[in-house]
């Protein structure tokens, strides 16, 4: 004869006591949903823990400026260029992809979607959650340049600035600057 186990025993029981066999089933149906809701199912997407805590982006003046700068600086270290200044102009401003909390609902007359802008708590306010930046496209560049009355480094200016910035040949114009 075989030792019964502790499964045999329980089922055995549950089946004989109908009022044990609904407690355990109320106390388990209690639990899975209080491990349901403490899940964080409910809570946006959006929110986390805690997002480590970041400098404010430069806008694109000050990046535009900042390449400009560093521009000027690379194009004035090449043979023959001399001092230089450089003006880009941009397409567009930057746009930003923002992260979005959607829920969708069924109902008996069809199902809905709704959609908002995700955000995260932070010193006192709400933010947008900013998945990408798509900064601006180059229209064009002005180089003045000390060196640019001699055709080879008025060449090498427009390759290096073309090469930096991705930007067509034509749409880079240099010129002799002003003494």
């Amino acid at each position: 004869m075989k030792p019964k186990s502790i499964i045999t025993d329980l089922s055995e029981i549950l089946g004989k006591n109908k009022l044990l066999r609904a407690c355990l089933s109320g106390a388990l149906i209690i639990a899975a949903l209080a491990l349901f809701l403490t899940s964080g199912v409910f809570r946006s997407c959006a929110k986390q823990e805690e997002e480590p805590k970041r400098e404010a982006a430069p806008d694109a003046e000050e990046r535009a400026a900042s390449l400009e700068r560093r521009l000027e600086a690379m194009l004035s270290s090449m043979a023959g260029v001399g001092r230089a200044k450089v003006m880009l102009e941009f397409d567009s401003t930057e746009e930003q992809i923002i992260a979005t909390d959607s829920r969708s609902r069924t109902e008996q007359g069809g199902s809905t979607e709704e959609s908002k802008p995700a955000t995260v708590s932070s010193g006192g306010g709400e933010s947008p959650i900013v998945l990408k930046e798509k900064l601006p496209q180059v229209r064009g560049v002005i180089v003045a340049a000390e060196g640019a009355g001699n055709f080879s480094v008025r060449m090498n200016i427009i390759a290096a600035v073309s090469t930096v910035l991705g930007v067509d040949e034509s749409r880079v114009e240099v010129f002799v600057m002003a003494g």
